[in-house]
């Protein structure tokens, strides 16, 4: 589970991070089709009720006239629409795909949208952070550049596209929609008329400080959540100084609450008051009250407009996902807020992935959207009921199973082929070092995990810098290194060698186990009698160099795999680069450029990795590797060239999918099997792939004769991947109800005849049945043949006829 502390410090390298715009070059010329096999995942983009909508990093919220809830779902660069009953729609970009175009709902793109406002038209205006610009989106879904330009920072002043702001974080508005912006890092408060023009209307550009003062005589630093209050007065969470200060309409700025850069946990009144961390959503009621989420104490305060501090919700020092009363109540990073007309607040809590809602007046709150992390996490073993917290590495076993290494659960988790999980060993929530059987042994933070033919599993375990053997009984025991002598780097036998963080394992046929050693940024060896040495790399030296043995160097190598012929695969994640290390110990560089981050696919060098923590190779020497930041999973020919086969770079997820509409979140391991069934772990799921392929027909369905009252069938055989729908067609015109790919039709008639042809679609397009010409013949009695003499034979149907007709005029003779 990443903490919340970890969250906020990358919340906070996030404005230099936006910066940075990834080059998405991908091919995708042979995609794979991804679908979740164990696990449930909090983070996504479904749309739907309640906790069935996926969000990521909810930030900022805005409430219009009809009660309807606008949230920026920063990491799938989307703004999402609730309504009052809590249905979760898409309102406008679209998920995953970053970008600075106007347009309507769908053809719009979005970069980073942070901050939220409505004005009284139903306007919602938006502070896309990655872009630096403001964008404006109609009641229809239209999104417009309402201020700034696109990718360009600065502080200037002016109308429109001549205005620049350099972080643009959270937006307010008042009576006349005016806009108020806190523009982060250039530590002031821009204002934008409802013509567009933008002006500096407190803070200097650029300089940091807690100055009270007039308009640019007062100094902020990053300030963060903002709001026009009932009396005009504007309100900012100045989020470094953990201070509330307040500024008049003609720009007069004090201090509120709190005081500058003293931080804590106090309830009380003005400068006696103390926060953490404001870096949230203000919003004000009709009386005046102010609510902010301090996220350093995981609570929501309350500030009355003499300044009087109180809790409203959670409890200091304490995260979770807990609904309750007041202080009964668990947040992780309470950061979007917003209030409607009739009391209720709702909280954008960006590391729970959801909404919650807290009733004012009772201070009750409860889930409203999404599903809480705390749901999705956990160590539970089961068929659709598992979980797992924060998976690493995965290996296939003999029989098709699956061991995972769940390192905050500090196990080994088995998952069957059918996506059933057990604990294999160690125990949930046990971390430690002990040799034992099934649960009675303890693990630390296994990561890296390798199968070898006869199901013995080995294990890199960083936390305890060992190397651990399981048998296929579950019997646990040490190979290499010792948890008590901690890091170091020493070749030797079993617990004389010592190790720097081993990541990455793998096993070739003979049982040798290879360890990508990170912090020695070395490749060892490990025979099966538990001896260690070093293979290749200069220990304790960091460095890209190819050569033979000791003479190259990695940088923080963190998975192996290896082929039939004894060759290492090496995600050098520091170099962002995939190696190659022969038998005899040469490396070379197959994929990548040595520290040159990127996303890009191509040959050799040409190919840009962001951070590789996952490799595999099958048997064709085909090499697949997870691109944990860039969220993609990509494939390496033997001759280095690259491309992508699923996931969209930048954009996290947990989503099935085909090629570039599947999702992953941070994936940092990868398995491959026969046929090329790829293996991926992705926050709290394990993933499946395979090559996807348009429909294709390997039997057609057949020419048939029938006669009327007869039963007709048809059969077809697809071949697809993703499976597709079907619909028959007669003489080119759907049959209605023929979904499959049999078709069966009971007493048949005449105008059933024709022909008959299946179409098969999925993602990637459509196939069409060879036709099937159907032929129906009326149903006709033998002719009589005039000789039948006595008894034999079978009576004529007009004789048939004849006796029914007198019977029916005997019946009506008795009326």
């Amino acid at each position: 589970m990443t903490s919340p502390s970890i969250r906020r410090h990358l919340s906070a390298g996030l404005l230099l991070v936006l910066s940075l715009r990834a080059t998405a070059e991908s091919s995708y010329t042979t995609p794979y089709v991804f679908t979740t096999l164990a696990g449930q995942s909090s983070v996504g983009s479904t749309d739907g009720p309640g906790s069935s909508a996926r969000f990521a990093w909810p930030h900022g919220m805005a409430v219009d006239a009809q009660g309807n809830i606008y949230v920026t779902d920063g990491d799938n660069q989307t703004v999402r629409k609730i309504t009052p009953a809590g249905v979760v729609s898409t309102f406008a970009g679209v998920a995953g795909e970053r970008g600075t175009v106007d347009g309507d709902a769908v053809t719009a793109r979005l970069d980073f949208p942070f901050g939220a406002a409505m004005d009284r038209s139903g306007n919602l205006y938006v502070a896309d952070l990655g872009g630096r610009t403001i964008r404006k989106i109609t009641p229809a879904g239209v999104v417009s550049t309402f201020a700034g330009k696109a990718n360009e920072g600065g502080t200037a002043d002016g109308p429109g596209a001549d205005a620049r702001f350099r972080a643009p974080t959270r937006i307010a508005i008042d009576g006349a929609d005016n806009l108020y912006v806190t523009d982060r890092s250039s530590n002031t408060i821009r204002k934008i008329t409802s013509a567009g023009v933008v002006s500096t209307f407190a803070g200097k550009p650029d300089i940091a400080g807690n100055n009270d003062g007039i308009g640019t005589e007062a100094r902020f630093a990053s300030p963060v959540g903002i709001v026009v209050g009932p009396t005009g007065d504007i309100f900012v969470a100045d989020s470094s100084n953990a201070t509330i200060r307040r500024i008049t309409s003609a720009g007069v700025v004090s201090t509120l609450v709190g005081k500058a850069n003293q931080r804590g946990y106090v309830n009380a009144t003005g400068a006696d008051a103390r926060f953490v961390s404001l870096d949230s959503d203000l919003v004000a009621d009709a009386t005046g009250n102010l609510y902010v989420g301090d996220l350093g104490n995981f609570v929501i305060r309350k500030i009355t407009p003499t300044g009087i501090v109180s809790t409203l919700a959670g409890t200091a020092g304490t995260y979770g996902s807990v609904n309750g009363i007041g202080l009964a109540a668990r947040f992780y990073e309470p950061t979007g807020l917003a209030l409607d007309k009739t009391g209720h607040l709702y909280v954008g809590d960006q590391v729970d992935f959801t909404v919650r809602k807290i009733v004012l007046a009772t201070g009750e709150v409860s889930s409203f959207a999404g599903l809480s992390r705390d749901d999705s996490y956990g160590s539970a073993d089961g068929a659709a009921a598992a979980r797992f917290r924060n998976l690493a590495s995965v290996a296939i076993g003999p029989a098709g199973e699956l061991y995972v290494a769940d390192p905050i659960n500090s196990t080994i988790r088995k998952i069957t082929p059918d996506g059933s999980a057990t604990t294999f060993a160690g125990q949930a929530g046990q971390r430690g070092h002990a040799d034992g059987t099934g649960s009675a042994a303890r693990l630390d933070q296994p990561y890296g995990v390798a199968v070898d033919a006869s199901g013995t599993v080995y294990v890199s375990d960083p936390g305890s810098d060992t190397i651990r053997k399981i048998t296929p009984a579950g019997v646990v025991t040490t190979l290499a290194g010792d948890p008590v002598a901690g890091i170091g780097y020493v070749d030797g036998a079993g617990r004389d060698a010592r190790f720097a963080y081993p990541y990455g394992i793998t096993v070739d046929q003979g049982g040798t186990v290879y360890v990508a050693d990170t912090s020695n940024h070395a490749i060892r060896k490990i025979t099966p009698a538990g001896t260690v040495s070093t293979l290749a790399g200069t220990p304790g030296v960091r460095g890209s160099t190819d050569g033979p043995g000791s003479i190259a160097q990695f940088s923080n190598p963190c998975a192996l795999a290896i082929d039939v012929a004894g060759n290492l695969f090496i995600a050098d994640t520091g170099n962002r680069t995939v190696r190659k290390v022969t038998p005899d110990g040469t490396v070379s560089t197959l994929a990548g450029l040595a520290a040159a981050a990127g996303s890009a696919d191509g040959n050799g060098a040409a190919a840009r990795f962001q951070r590789l923590s996952g490799i595999a190779v099958d048997a064709n020497g085909i090499v697949y590797a997870s691109d944990d930041s860039n969220q993609v999973i990509r494939r390496i020919s033997p001759t280095g060239q690259t491309s992508t086969l699923g996931g969209l770079v930048s954009a996290i997820g947990n989503a099935d999918g085909v090629g570039a509409k599947a999702r992953f979140l941070n994936p940092p391991g990868v398995a491959v099997g026969p046929g090329g069934k790829l293996y991926v772990t992705s926050g709290t799921v394990v993933r499946q792939g395979l090559a996807a392929g348009q429909p294709r027909f390997t039997t057609h369905p057949q020419s048939q004769a029938v006669t009327t009252g007869a039963t007709l069938q048809l059969n077809a055989i697809v071949s697809a991947s993703p499976e597709p729908t079907y619909q028959w067609q007669l003489n080119g015109q759907p049959v209605a109800g023929a979904t499959a790919t049999t078709l069966t039709l009971a007493n048949v008639r005449t105008t059933d005849a024709g022909h008959y042809t299946l179409v098969a679609t999925n993602a990637l397009g459509s196939a069409t049945s060879n036709p099937a010409i159907v032929t129906v013949n009326a149903f006709t009695l033998p002719p009589s043949t005039g000789t039948s003499s006595g008894g034999g034979g079978a009576p004529s149907y007009w004789f048939i006829a004849a006796l029914a007709l007198l019977t029916a005029f005997r019946r009506l003779r008795r009326f």
